[in-house]
């Protein structure tokens, strides 16, 4: 027996004095509303209720369980209720900043349209891991290694002139005389680096290829904010180490960066195997807003417009073993 319909039943019953229009407000047939007032009343172990011709009446214990009886069926009632709030309630997605307004605003109308709601909240890698671990997101796009990402983003140098072609740290080693060439002179220059970029498997292995080339430690410089660094290209000609979508954004040239070859690792993480099967769904429009492609994506797939992978479920989601 369903006690909370049962109960139901037995407050419309009670309200409205008869069996048939109680099992009308209860949205059942006479013989079923019949049947939970008898279940009851065998559970109970008594009578709730005087039958007559004129219809039904409360017996003495009847009405001391009417109050009970409400407060569950209110207490269902609310409970219904939070549910349907709870599922409507949007995933919180912790975002890389780079990500843009117009492929974010794709991601959420796709997700909404699958019946899902998103919402954003942009923030640096250190932020989106603490805010994921405290739990005031429930999932978020995590900076990993390349070989550990489910996405990955190419890094390049970005100059306030046209580069001649791709860029080697070496061309920033310090030198007595210009180095002959066409396109701006980078000798000397700092290559400055993004806060998307501050985490250990970009910046110390960028840090080691310029030792290696024969930078000056002060030339991998990481600045305080984006602003600072993209200052440091516009007024002092320096290189920034970003992709070729922030770079168009910023109105900068951009050349890849080969020596050495650097990219970005992304992985799904979140707090619920719930929410990460349901963004998982979203592979190809997360792989847009990081400007990215899923990793071991081949150059001539992307050039071709083949689909991404789809990123599988879990908490975390990734692509390589943690």
């Amino acid at each position: 027996m369903d006690l909370i319909e049962a109960c139901r039943t037995f407050t419309a019953v009670s309200e409205l004095g008869s069996m048939t229009l109680g099992a009308a407000a209860s949205g059942v047939p006479q013989p079923v509303a019949s049947r939970r007032i008898a279940g009851l009343e065998k559970r109970f172990g008594a009578r709730l209720f005087d039958r007559s011709g004129r219809g039904v009446s409360l017996t003495p214990f009847g009405q001391d369980m009417l109050a009970s009886a409400k407060r569950l069926v209110d207490l269902a009632d609310t409970m219904l209720l939070d549910a349907d709030r709870a599922r409507l309630r949007p995933v919180s997605l912790a975002v890389p900043r780079s990500c843009t307004t117009r492929d974010l605003a794709v991601l959420t109308a796709s997700a909404k349209s699958g019946g899902f709601s998103i919402d954003i909240h942009p923030a640096p890698p250190a932020r989106r891991l603490d805010d994921l671990s405290s739990r005031r997101v429930r999932a978020a796009l995590q900076a990993v290694p390349e070989a550990d990402g489910t996405w990955v983003v190419e890094l390049g140098c970005a100059h306030r002139m046209a580069l001649a072609g791709p860029v080697r740290l070496a061309a920033l080693r310090r030198a007595r005389s210009r180095i002959a060439g066409a396109g701006p002179e980078l000798s000397g220059k700092r290559l400055r680096l993004l806060v998307e970029d501050d985490v250990s498997h970009v910046r110390g292995r960028l840090r080691r290829a310029a030792e290696v080339a024969g930078l000056l430690p002060h030339q991998v410089v990481m600045d305080s904010s984006d602003p600072a660094a993209v200052a440091g290209v516009l007024g002092e000609g320096d290189l920034l180490l970003c992709s070729a979508a922030e770079a168009k954004e910023l109105g900068l040239e951009w050349s890849p960066l080969i020596e050495p070859e650097l990219k970005r690792g992304y992985v799904l993480a979140a707090t619920s195997n719930d929410d990460a099967a349901v963004l998982s769904e979203f592979s190809d429009e997360i792989a847009d807003c990081l400007a990215g492609v899923p990793a071991g994506t081949r150059g001539e797939d992307v050039l071709a417009g083949a689909p991404g992978e789809n990123v599988p479920a879990g908490t975390p989601v990734g692509g390589g073993s943690k």
